[in-house]
Formats: structure tokens, sequence, C-alpha cells
């Protein structure tokens, strides 16, 4: 590949092993127990892409989630503008800028409805278990954490077999696997602060 011990080389090889270096430093962080975490209020993009059973392509959004004391603000930008605002006791959904409308019983989608999705999104897994039957936890101490929630109301357990969060310091992934086989995985960036 030519020569390697010309300057130019050498910082491009000094680069690519920086840059490997502040990739691979996360693993070295200690990971906290998901039941001691508090709840981070800050803003972070998110990755949705949901799987349906009938459809070969999965669809892919990508937006940006806002979570303050007592409220997120979770919006998908691409492909569509969607808005939700989620509270402890309500959900309202506002699509294209139209109207803000409440979802409930009558929404198509069971996990809106569902208890719990407030205390997911804010980290409050102690909670959770109000709602679903929760294993997992630290794969050792100090490492890496996945946690599996059952719902424990038959209702929602027609429709949703599983959520399943992972991380280290924060939830970084939720993997939804609904009854019919359709499955939705959230990838969370990083928390910025503000």
């Amino acid at each position: 590949m030519g020569n390697t011990t010309h300057p130019a080389r050498k910082a491009v090889a000094l680069a690519v092993a920086g840059l490997t270096l502040v990739a691979a430093a996360p693993s070295f962080a200690a990971c906290v127990d998901p039941f001691k975490l508090k709840a981070e209020t800050g803003t972070f993009d998110f990755k949705q892409t949901r799987r349906l059973a009938s459809m070969k392509t999965p669809l892919v959004s990508t937006g940006i989630a806002n979570v303050k004391p007592g409220r997120v603000d979770w919006r998908v930008v691409k492909p569509v503008d969607v808005r939700l605002v989620i509270t402890p006791g309500k959900i309202t959904q506002s699509v294209q800028g139209g109207p803000a409308q409440a979802v409930g019983p009558a929404s198509a989608d069971p996990f809106l409805r569902s208890s719990g999705m407030f205390e997911l999104l804010t980290g409050d897994y102690a909670a959770l278990r109000r709602y679903y039957t929760v294993t997992g936890g630290p794969a050792s101490p100090g490492g890496a954490w996945k946690l599996s929630l059952k719902p424990k109301d038959t209702t929602l357990g027609r429709f949703l077999n599983t959520i399943e969060i992972s991380g280290c310091a924060r939830a970084e992934a939720v993997m939804i696997k609904q009854a019919n086989g359709d499955s939705i995985a959230i990838e969370m960036g990083a928390v910025r602060k503000g």
C-alpha cells in the first residue's frame, strides 16, 4: 500500500488509532445498575426501525426526543413529522403540524396505549415493575445490562410480547416485540444537556 513511514501516512494512522481508542472508551467505564438510574433530562436523537410481518422492507424513521421533568417530547422528523407529548397520565399526537389529539383506547398502536411508556422513556425502570414482569440486569458487576419486560396486563399481552432494554450508563437500545410478529427497534443517541 505504499510507504507507511511517510509523515502524512503516520498522521492518518495515528488519527485512526485515536478514533479507535475514543470509540472503545465507553467499554472501560463501569456501567450503572439500571434500577439505580436517575431520570436524565436533555435531548437525544433516535432512530426507529419498524419491521412489519406483512412487509419485506423495514420502515425507518429518525427524530429527536426532549426529556424534561414530567414530560417527554418525542418528535419523528423523517419521513413524516409526528410529535408525541408523553406525560405520566396522557399521550397526545400531532401529525404534519396538525392539532394535538389524545392517544388513548382508540389508538391503533397498543404500545402507545400501554401504561409505563413515560417510565420507559425517562429511565424509571423500578417503576416499570408495576406494569411488567421485569427480568435481567447487569451481565456482571459494572457490566452492560439488559432488561426484558413482559406485560402483566392480559389485554396488553394480546398485542405485546416483550420489551427489551439494553444499555450501560443509560438506555441505549429498546426492542419492542409485538404478538403479531411486528417489531420496533429504537436506537438512542447520547443525551445533550440543555
